[in-house]
C-alpha cells in the first residue's frame, strides 16, 4: 500500500488502541519507509516528525560494522535502553534500519524483546529485501509491505545489465562460460558505480558536519559518524544491486511469458529468447538466480556469489 494509506490505517489503529507493539515496514527504495518509521514514532512519543529523533525517547539502530551488518552488541545496547524507564510520558520507541542487516547472533539476542517488549514501547522494523529478514523476525512483526505511489524509470545500470543478459542469451551459438563472466562484470561495474557515487557524496556532507561541529565535546562522534555513513552507502549498494537483481529476473520472466501469452510483446528479444529457451530452461535460469539471491542474503562475498551464481544462469550445464 501507499505510505500515507499505511499511516492513515495506523492512526486508526492507535485511535482505537490497536496499535502493535513491532512492525516491518517492507518495500523497496523510495517507498517511504523510513518516512513512515519517523511518523509513527512521532505518533506514539507525542512528538513532530520533524522533532522526533531528538526525542529522549526515540532509539535507532542501523549497520554500523566493518561488515555493513547490525551487530550483538548494538542490539544489547538497545535492549539494555528500551528496559530503562521512559525519560518523558510513557512510551519509547526504537526503530531498526535494514532489519536484513541483522547478524544471526544479533537477532536472536534480540528476539525475546521483540516478541515481549516492555509495556509502552514500540518497534518499528525497515527493509528492502523481506526475503533476507530472519524468520523468527518476521513471525514476531506484523507486515506492512509498501509500494511507491508511480512505477520509477529503471535507472541506467537496470537497463543495462538487461541489455547485458539479452545479449548473452542470444549471442550466435548460444550462451557459454565467457558470456557469463562478461554479464558479472556488467552487473558489478553498476554497483561499484553506486558504491563510488555515494560514498562520494556522504564524504562531501561528513566534511561540511566537521566544520560545523568540530568543537563538539564528544570525542566519539567523528568515528561513529563516519561508520555510519560507510553503513549508509553499503546500503545504497544493496538497494542497486537488489534492483538488478530484479531486471535480471524481468527479462528471464519476460521470456517465459511469451510461452504462455500470445499478447506478451513488450520486447522482440524476450520473444527471440523464449524462442531459444523452452520454459523449464527458463525456469532453470530463475532457480539460478534466486540460488544467487540466496547467497547474497547469507552474506557470501559478492564477488564470489555473482560469478558462480551467474554461471548457472546463462552457462547451463
Amino acid at each position: 500500500m501507499l505510505k500515507e494509506m499505511a499511516l492513515e490505517r495506523l492512526i486508526e489503529a492507535k485511535k482505537d488502541r490497536r496499535l502493535a507493539h513491532a512492525y516491518l515496514l517492507e518495500g523497496g527504495a523510495g517507498v517511504g519507509k523510513t518516512w513512515l518509521a519517523q511518523q509513527l514514532s512521532a505518533l506514539v512519543l507525542g512528538a513532530t516528525p520533524q522533532s522526533v529523533v531528538e526525542h529522549p525517547d526515540y532509539h535507532a539502530v542501523a549497520p554500523e560494522s566493518k561488515s555493513r551488518r547490525i551487530v550483538i552488541d548494538q542490539m544489547r545496547e538497545l535492549e539494555g535502553i528500551l528496559h530503562l524507564k521512559p525519560m518523558l510520558g510513557a512510551t519509547k520507541v526504537a526503530v531498526i534500519h535494514d532489519a536484513d542487516r541483522l547478524q544471526p547472533q544479533a537477532a536472536n539476542s534480540f528476539l525475546k524483546t521483540l516478541e515481549e517488549p516492555p509495556p509502552g514501547c514500540h518497534l518499528f522494523l525497515t527493509t528492502s529485501l523481506p526475503d533476507a529478514v530472519m524468520e523468527t523476525i518476521l513471525s514476531r512483526c506484523i507486515s506492512v509491505p509498501l509500494r511507491a505511489s508511480a512505477t520509477p524509470p529503471p535507472s541506467e545500470g537496470a537497463e543495462a545489465v538487461a541489455a547485458a543478459l539479452i545479449a548473452a542469451l542470444l549471442q550466435p551459438g548460444g550462451p557459454d562460460l565467457a558470456a557469463a563472466i562478461r554479464f558479472a562484470r556488467i552487473f558489478q561495474k553498476s554497483t561499484s558505480a553506486v558504491r563510488t557515487r555515494v560514498a562520494a557524496a556522504l564524504e562531501a556532507e561528513l566534511k561540511l558536519e566537521v566544520k560545523r561541529y568540530r568543537d563538539t565535546t564528544d570525542a566519539k562522534w567523528g568515528t561513529e559518524r563516519d561508520d555510519q555513513i560507510k553503513a549508509q552507502a553499503e546500503a545504497a549498494v544493496i538497494r542497486e544491486r537488489s534492483e538488478l537483481l530484479q531486471a535480471t529476473a524481468e527479462v528471464l520472466a519476460g521470456a517465459l511469458r511469451c510461452h504462455h501469452l500470445s499478447t506478451e510483446a513488450k520486447l522482440d528479444s524476450y520473444r527471440r529468447i523464449a524462442e531459444v529457451n523452452p520454459p523449464h530452461v527458463l525456469l532453470r535460469r530463475l532457480d539460478a538466480l534466486e540460488r544467487t539471491r540466496g547467497l547474497l542474503a547469507r552474506g557470501v562475498q559478492e564477488g564470489l556469489a555473482l560469478e558462480s551464481g551467474f554461471l548457472d544462469m546463462i552457462a547451463l550445464p
